[in-house]
């Protein structure tokens, strides 16, 4: 782009990806909504029930998002019955996060429609483009710890 030469949004790497991520986060969103589950609300999930990260701010810190989202996050997730908090045994303070049975069965239920996510995703990609872009996005993301408020 020269001096003279209009903005071209549609050439631009960062509207691009972002379109792109979009529509891959739409497509995911949309199968779990039938679970009533945000996509922040999805990766809550996983962290508790996959990864056995239990503190507020574990969970906040893995999936990439500000503590204060995680917080609301929390709440609403609590209130569908979908987790349990409990005062920890040594510090009555810290706060531990745990699945209930309607959790566990919920996030059971929503890992077809991850891979489902996934398998769009990389359907579109030869394998090769597949490991490139993983690696690029890793190495796009590396390095930067600033949270978002929100997934």
């Amino acid at each position: 782009m020269t001096k003279n030469e209009p903005y071209d949004l549609h050439s631009g790497p960062g509207y691009r990806l972002t379109l792109a991520a979009r529509k891959n986060q739409q497509f995911f969103e949309n199968h779990l909504t039938n679970l009533g589950l945000t996509r922040q609300m999805w990766a809550i999930l996983v962290s508790v029930g996959t990864r056995n990260i239990a503190l507020p701010g574990e969970i906040a810190q893995y999936i990439g998002v500000n503590r204060t989202s995680v917080s609301r996050s929390l709440r609403q997730m609590e209130k569908k019955g979908f987790l349990a908090r409990s005062s920890g045994t040594q510090d009555r303070r810290t706060t531990h996060i745990n699945l209930t049975p309607v959790g566990q069965m919920t996030l059971e239920a929503s890992m077809p429609m991850a891979q489902a996510a996934q398998d769009n995703l990389r359907n579109r990609l030869t394998e090769e483009e597949f490991d490139q872009l993983s690696k690029i996005l890793e190495r796009l993301l590396s390095g930067d710890t600033n949270a978002i408020s929100g997934l």
